[in-house]
């Protein structure tokens, strides 16, 4: 891959904080600085501990203006009084809002147009941050001549096909397409060239399973039944070893009483695999059947069907009082695992001279972890299997079924939040 500020060079490289790929001139920068880290991540650490001190100061001086409003407008109701001070309380929460907001825009700020493209389209992969995503667009506005960094482009194009898939519009082909002032042709032959590898190194060798949907559509668009077929093929070699008793089992727990600590044994890391895998073509599996059957190979689609029909999805609990009844019977709260590796792995690809990143473990822990509630179904589930959730600036937590769900419906509000501003 190309480095991602120098997007003329080869990476060497990756930042030890965000693990995007850069050169050797930015590796020697961060090995000087004594931390590892890139450019964009260094900036982030000082803004980060600006802010902090910001939002110390903004609140208390909103506490401040409350004891200053009830002190000098005693002329006033009471009521009034507390009126004047919630205002200083709203201003300082206004002000964070504000702040977070800039100090997110200035992390790349300065950097060259050119780089503001690639670090923020890098950035927007790996957090999932619309707002980098933006900048990376309105920079590019700047750059004189795309053209030469047509490699660095695909790259990032393909990497936020396996790292952000779900945050991108159903017709995603347009969309980048008009994006990035190409046409849908050029979009989809770029991406085959520079993405083939890289597509099968992330699905097949560190389980980015989630990255198997936008691959298909590629290939179907560009009618490459050949590459279709071998995709099937590898995935049938995957589906050998997938033991389905062993994926239908359920974690155990240690029955609690609410607001209790709940303590859940290690699972196998091929398991979750396996479950991720199979969630994955259980949503794909129509396609896959057409294509199947279509090219004469129906023996094959029957092969799928006879794992993924086995294949028992989790069922998430309609509130947190049926997780609660549950558990003080006894019985396992089930509950459905996150289908996609975490995106903090940035995707890797063979073209690189890198050691890949070690692939997704996402075991649980032999330790004590506290139930949260998903923010649209309102089930319980522990910390561990709830992803993070932006719905215009506000972050809550919501497990992978209404994650998914959330982002088909155009990235809409959580039920759970509406109801809480109501």
């Amino acid at each position: 891959m190309k480095c991602v500020y120098h997007p003329m060079e080869e990476s060497e490289n990756r930042c030890d904080i965000c693990n995007i790929p850069i050169c050797k001139t930015c590796t020697t920068e961060a090995e000087l600085d004594n931390s590892g880290a890139c450019h964009a991540c260094t900036r982030q650490g000082k803004i980060a501990k600006f802010y902090q001190y910001f939002r110390i100061a903004s609140c208390g001086l909103g506490i401040v203006w409350l004891v200053v409003a009830m002190l000098i407008f005693t002329s006033v109701p009471f009521l009034t009084r507390i009126s004047y001070g919630i205002y200083g309380l709203l201003g300082a929460f206004v002000f964070n809002f504000l702040a977070a907001f800039i100090l997110t825009r200035m992390m790349i700020s300065d950097l060259k147009p050119h780089q503001r493209v690639f670090v923020g389209l890098s950035r927007y992969a790996v957090t999932g941050n619309k707002i980098f995503f933006n900048q990376a667009l309105s920079a590019m506005k700047k750059v004189d001549d795309m053209s030469q960094y047509q490699d660095a482009l695909f790259d990032q194009i393909v990497t936020l096909l396996i790292l952000q898939p779900y945050d991108l519009p159903q017709d995603w082909v347009t969309y980048l397409a008009e994006q990035f002032k190409i046409n849908d042709q050029e979009l989809l032959d770029g991406i085959l060239e520079f993405g083939t590898d890289v597509f099968y190194e992330n699905i097949f060798n560190h389980y980015h399973y989630q990255a198997i949907e936008p691959y298909i559509e590629i290939l179907k668009r560009q009618e490459r039944d050949d590459l279709y077929s071998k995709l099937l093929d590898d995935i049938l070699l995957l589906l050998k070893d997938v033991n389905i008793k062993e994926v239908n089992k359920p974690p155990e727990y240690i029955p609690g009483q609410p607001g209790q600590q709940a303590t859940m044994k290690k699972q196998d890391p091929k398991v979750i695999r396996n479950k991720a895998l199979l969630t994955q073509l259980t949503m794909i599996e129509a396609e896959l059947g057409s294509f199947l059957k279509r090219v004469g190979r129906a023996k094959d689609y029957k092969k799928i069907l006879a794992v993924t029909e086995n294949f028992e999805l989790p069922a998430v609990p309609k509130s947190s009082f049926d997780a609660v009844k549950a558990l003080a019977k006894g019985q396992q709260p089930q509950q459905q695992q996150q289908a996609q590796p975490s995106q903090q792995q940035m995707v890797t690809s063979p073209r690189s001279d890198l050691i890949a990143p070690p692939p997704l473990e996402e075991t649980l822990p032999e330790e004590t972890v506290q139930l949260r509630t998903c923010a649209e179904c309102g089930g319980s589930f522990p910390k561990h299997d709830l992803l993070s959730y932006t719905y215009e600036k506000i972050q809550v937590k919501v497990c992978s079924k209404c994650n998914k769900s959330l982002e088909a419906d155009d990235h809409r509000q959580p039920k759970l939040l509406g109801k809480m501003e109501k």
